[in-house]
């Protein structure tokens, strides 16, 4: 039975993120033109440099101008079989409060479902990178939490009255 669990959730990992390339997902998230608002999301930094993300939308974002000041961010509100990858790209300056929890993330390999997973609140803006507004939820608080499976579901944020089932309009697809 484990090993159907655990081929199962290879499966869908490769599913859900098999398909992503950062420069596919940067171009899509600030060439976007109509999503916009506030998202809740696990959320780390991310092995990627700024630099890659920049040339992938020829330093649209202004941020891009300094990108030295910068380190990037993924958020994820949901994932979902057929949807995939739900979230925004977001960068966020190094000296932002927090930011070591978000470092933490990638130090220890967190990932959705982990109930020490760092959680954030993202703004998703039309022709940018998304923009960390706050370290909302951290070490299993309560304050939010991934609901459903491990790599199928969703961010839940009770105590900021937000459900990815009925809040996620802004999370942009990150494939």
């Amino acid at each position: 039975m484990n090993v159907l669990k655990v081929g199962f959730a290879l499966a869908v990992g490769v599913m859900v993120t098999g398909c992503a390339s950062v420069g596919s997902v940067a171009n899509q998230i600030v060439n976007n033109s109509e999503k916009a608002g506030v998202i809740y999301g696990f959320a780390g930094v991310t092995k990627t440099p700024v630099s890659e993300v920049c040339a992938a939308v020829n330093n649209k974002d202004y941020r891009c101008k300094n990108q030295s000041e910068y380190e990037t961010v993924i958020v994820y509100s949901s994932f979902g079989f057929a949807e995939g990858a739900k979230g925004v790209t977001a960068l966020i300056k190094k000296d932002f409060p927090n930011i070591e929890v978000l470092k933490e993330a990638l130090k220890n390999n967190y990932a959705t479902g982990n109930k020490n997973a760092p959680y954030a609140k993202a703004r998703v803006i039309p022709g940018q990178f998304g923009e960390i507004l706050e370290v909302v939820s951290t070490h299993g608080d309560g304050k939010c939490y991934w609901s459903g499976m491990p790599r199928t579901g969703g961010t839940v944020c009770p105590a900021y009255n937000w459900d990815y089932r009925k809040d996620n309009q802004a999370g942009l697809p990150l494939r």
